[in-house]
């Protein structure tokens, strides 16, 4: 099922905490580019990111409080979530130090919008190639 794939992924787009996170995000989305575009028509649109996005926040929320904290990260990594956290500050919208699940889903993507070459919305395999070299 999709999203039991998309759970598998990893934490990809933003930079925040993941349990084994081994590529880079851009190498990520390529590695699993057909997973993500769920309907088969060969792009990822925005509103497909948006689904991974939202599939992925149980894995990101770990103690499911509904917002992205410290409490988040495993209690050895303190030093690395205080890191991690600021630079994901751009995704806290109402500025209350810390990012809410809505935040999370509907936030800015960089990545997304830097592999989207030509400012359409969809990612093509060539353009996540392009960003990935």
């Amino acid at each position: 099922m999709l999203r039991t794939t998309l759970l598998t992924l990893g934490l990809i787009c933003t930079g925040l905490p993941a349990a084994a996170q081994s590529q880079d995000p851009i190498q990520q989305i390529l590695a699993n580019f057909d997973q993500i575009d769920s309907n088969d028509d060969g792009v990822i649109s925005r509103a497909e990111y948006l689904d991974l996005q939202a599939a992925r926040w149980p894995q990101i929320d770990r103690n499911g409080d509904g917002y992205l904290t410290e409490d988040d990260f495993p209690r050895f990594a303190a030093n690395r979530a205080r890191r991690q956290l600021a630079k994901a500050s751009y995704l806290d919208a109402n500025g209350d130090g810390r990012i809410s699940q809505s935040e999370f889903v509907n936030g800015p993507a960089p990545v997304f919008r830097n592999a989207d070459s030509n400012a359409d919305g969809f990612l093509t395999r060539s353009e996540v190639q392009a960003a990935a070299s």
